[in-house]
Parts: structure tokens; C-alpha cells; sequence
């Protein structure tokens, strides 16, 4: 199943998340193929806060697409999933080493 968290529907997904919470229960409880993921969420959560979430808890898949357009928030997302072991050669599609 692939998640899009972003408040706006400009990536192909089978399940849309606007916010945090709505997006750790998809992870909690659906096996996740791909995520695409905003910086700016509805709510106080940014989507840097659910990547670390995510990662705590194991949930985050193989691949993640930064679909934020905004260039500072791009590289806060990249950084995050940085941290967490994920490599890219565009900054956009990130896959886990």
C-alpha cells in the first residue's frame, strides 16, 4: 500500500493522511509499501515529527518520496531520513540502506 501524508492530493496513493494522527494509525496497523510525505501537516505535527515516529517504532518502509515543495523543508525531511539510514540521488526518492 503506498501512504501519501500531505495535505495536498498531488501524489498517487491508496490512502491519504492530512495529519499526524490519522498517519501513525495507517503505519500502526497496514503493512506499507511507500510513503510520500509533505513537511507541513494539518495540525502542530510537521511530517519530520512522524518520520522520527515512524523510524522509533520500525514502520517506516523501504522507500519514501519527499513531495514537499518548499526547498528548506525539503532538506529538513531529507536530513531526517538521513538520520535514520536512508539514502538518495535525486533528494526526492529515498530507499533504505
Amino acid at each position: 500500500m503506498r501512504l501519501a501524508i500531505t495535505r495536498s492530493g498531488f501524489f498517487t496513493a491508496d490512502h491519504y493522511c492530512a495529519d499526524a494522527r490519522s498517519a501513525k494509525k495507517i503505519l500502526r496497523e497496514n503493512k506499507v509499501s511507500l510513503v510520500a510525505i509533505d513537511y507541513q501537516l494539518v495540525g502542530e505535527t510537521n511530517g519530520c515529527e512522524v518520520l522520527a515516529w515512524a523510524a522509533q517504532h520500525a514502520l517506516l518502509p523501504n522507500y519514501v518520496v519527499v513531495i514537499e515543495s518548499n526547498r528548506v523543508r525539503r532538506t529538513q525531511l531529507a536530513i531526517q531520513l538521513q538520520k535514520v539510514g536512508y539514502r538518495s540521488g535525486d533528494q526526492t526518492t529515498f530507499i533504505r540502506c
